[in-house]
């Protein structure tokens, strides 16, 4: 089998032949001529991918090779590559490349840190790469194709493939599930990533290993974001007898394999254990001998005809069973998979039995251990039992409120600061709500249900509230929140039932809460997907190569309540002008593309940006050049290095005299 065209122009270019139960999908993106290379995999299946490659592009055409992480199966096939002709950079992130070079790889390395997490095409088109932290490795990313709306997402999203397809198909997710269980380290590492990713418009998922995720992507994201997964897990307890018996949990096995391995297989394997009766669907219906009996045999069975690499595979999704339903791990792995599960099983006991002795009361269920607020299901519960009884004049006005950058956050400071940024937090909603009024929710962060306050009242409470978390000094970095805001009189109440009301209104508030974060964040949306809150004082466009003074001059005036854009480029810095219309555009003279007189003098020729002032910022600064500047409308012209306080006074004063004039 050859290459297959899997996208616009996006190509998968591997062996499809599973290697021990795990594929390898090298993809291939070709953008007006030029190749971008995604994870190109190992020496195991080199001839075929570059055999597909030799077919579609000229391998000295490839500009960029994407790795996104440093495992074998991504990297060792690149030296391969570059005896064959291969002169590309190498995108990848600094702790990825610290170990890729002991491939003995020659190209240069293009470090995502050191290019504000981008890569500019040839053709102008981006991609965009977001950190994903110990997914499985500490310096993993994945990368957002912004024109496609494509997600190459590297081991996330992936599973193992005993009887692979192309596309996700019925029995995915159980795959997926079962693949990360095994890799990824824990759900506090996993959601913050997953609710980072379900901020972008994602139409196609093309993970590394697996099959391409090309409908309800949003499912998949979700299922892993609750994921319980690692070593030390704190699973809620269920009643057995009221989820199914034994015989439900005999399904559960038979299904989860079925989803893994090929099912004549699996057939075979469980109609040779004595017992279990099926009806003509292949569902167990019940069972003839003592449940432990069968429970052990199903999994001797396992051992004898399918061999070690099949229940390493299940003791995850076994293991997590057995602690759900207060069940004895099957002989066989203790026997067979030695000392590492024992421990593991001893320390998920100590950790289970801590769990009930610390958390044995009903608030179990109906609260969330970190901040003590009412969770998610509760207030699902709460509002459809507000519409069953009220109508919509009697209703309350509902907030979601998300971290901005919480994902980043976490990643800069540790996943041990989600506690105390949760806490905190909470604490601050509830001085300003009350407690009754706060709900923490998985996604979005927190929810806000509140009656008695006029539609002005609460807007008002909300900016005092967003002003006093980005000034106050509560965490230990940076933190800014936004909110989505709906209100009773925008629901129909004639839906047929109470879900779909609660469902509207829900839905409703959290489109905001996103269009409030895809704008700039630190905003609160209450009307339409263009009407966007905030206190601002002012826009201001920042353009300059200095990465260094970029991010001083952005942190800096964001403090000041200004909204920033920055650019590196004279001719991306006239299109934002031209379709953000900043307040004031503070440039140095020197620019990629289009230096700063230039852009000064395109600003001036374009009936919608000419009364946009402009501050000219550099080292270069002459007679000569501050005569031109003054011929060109320019009246402030400051030389590196500056002083903050001086430039932040100037931009405050022309945003001001800007908003007297309008």
């Amino acid at each position: 089998m050859g290459y297959v065209e899997v996208g616009e122009k996006i190509y998968i270019i591997g062996d499809p032949i599973a290697q021990d139960g795990l594929n390898c999908n090298p993809y291939l993106l070709i953008d007006e001529g030029e190749g971008i290379l995604f994870d190109p995999g190992s020496v195991l299946d080199f001839s075929i991918v570059l055999e597909n490659l030799k077919e579609l592009i000229d391998i000295r055409k490839i500009s960029h090779v994407i790795l996104h992480h440093q495992d074998p199966d991504f990297c060792s096939a690149v030296p391969l590559l570059e005896k064959e002709g291969l002169n590309a950079q190498i995108v990848t992130t600094w702790k990825c490349q610290t170990l890729i070079r002991y491939y003995g790889i020659h190209s240069p390395y293009y470090l995502i840190e050191e290019h504000e997490m981008k890569l500019q095409l040839k053709s102008g088109r981006n991609l965009s790469f977001i950190l994903t932290p110990y997914l499985h490795f500490a310096g993993a990313f994945v990368t957002y194709d912004e024109k496609t709306r494509s997600l190459f997402s590297s081991d996330l999203f992936g599973s193992f493939s005993y009887n692979p397809t192309l596309y996700a198909d019925d029995h995915y997710m159980d795959k997926m599930l079962s693949f990360h269980e095994h890799y990824m380290p824990s759900n506090a590492v996993l959601r913050p990533v997953m609710e980072l990713l379900s901020l972008y418009k994602i139409d196609t998922i093309f993970p590394q290993h697996g099959s391409i995720i090309k409908e309800q992507v949003y499912q998949y994201i979700d299922a892993l974001k609750s994921l319980e997964c690692g070593s030390l897990l704190t699973p809620v307890k269920q009643n057995l007898m009221l989820a199914g018996g034994f015989t439900m949990i005999f399904n559960e096995v038979y299904q989860r394999m079925t989803s893994i391995f090929p099912s004549a297989e699996v057939e075979e394997v469980f109609n040779s254990v004595e017992g279990l009766e099926f009806d003509d669907q292949k569902v167990i219906t019940g069972y003839r001998q003592d449940w432990s009996l069968i429970w052990n045999s199903i999994f001797k069975q396992i051992e004898s005809m399918r061999g070690m690499v099949w229940l390493g595979v299940l003791y995850p999704f076994v293991s997590h069973l057995c602690a759900v339903f207060d069940l004895q791990l099957p002989e066989v792995f203790n026997k067979s998979l030695g000392d590492v599960f024992l421990e593991n099983e001893r320390l998920k006991q100590i950790n289970i039995s801590m769990d009930q002795t610390i958390k044995a009361t009903n608030n179990k269920l109906l609260k969330c251990p970190i901040t003590g607020l009412y969770n998610e299901n509760f207030f699902d519960s709460l509002l459809l039992n507000e519409f069953d009884n009220e109508d919509w004049r009697e209703l309350g006005t509902l907030v979601f409120i998300g971290i901005d950058d919480f994902a980043d956050y976490l990643i800069q400071f540790g996943n041990q600061e989600e506690q105390i940024v949760l806490s905190n937090l909470a604490y601050l909603l509830k001085e300003d709500f009350g407690e009754n009024a706060v709900y923490r929710m998985d996604l979005p962060d927190f929810a806000i249900y509140i009656k008695g306050f006029t539609r002005q009242e609460i807007i008002e409470k909300l900016e005092k509230l967003r002003v006093k978390i980005k000034k106050g000094d509560y965490f230990l970095g940076k933190v800014t929140i936004s909110a989505g805001i709906a209100f009773p009189s925008e629901i129909d109440l004639n839906s047929n039932s109470s879900e779909i009301a609660v469902n509207q209104y829900e839905s409703l508030a959290f489109e905001r809460l996103r269009t409030a974060q895809l704008t700039g964040k630190n905003k609160i949306c209450f009307e339409g997907d263009k009407e966007i809150h905030a206190v601002s004082k002012g826009k201001v466009l920042i353009a300059d190569t200095d990465i260094t003074n970029v991010m001083l001059l952005k942190s800096y005036f964001e403090d000041a309540d200004l909204e920033v854009m920055t650019t590196d480029n004279g001719i991306e810095a006239k299109e934002m002008a031209i379709e953000n219309l900043p307040d004031v555009i503070v440039s140095e003279i020197i620019l990629h593309r289009l230096d700063g007189f230039s852009l000064r003098e395109e600003i001036l020729n374009n009936s919608t940006t000419k009364d946009i002032k402009t501050i000219f910022l550099s080292f270069k600064k002459d007679e000569t050049s501050v005569k031109r500047a003054i011929q060109m409308g320019v009246t402030h012209y400051l030389s590196k290095p500056f002083l903050l306080a001086e430039l932040l006074g100037i931009v405050e004063s022309l945003v001001q005299d800007g908003k007297k004039w309008n």
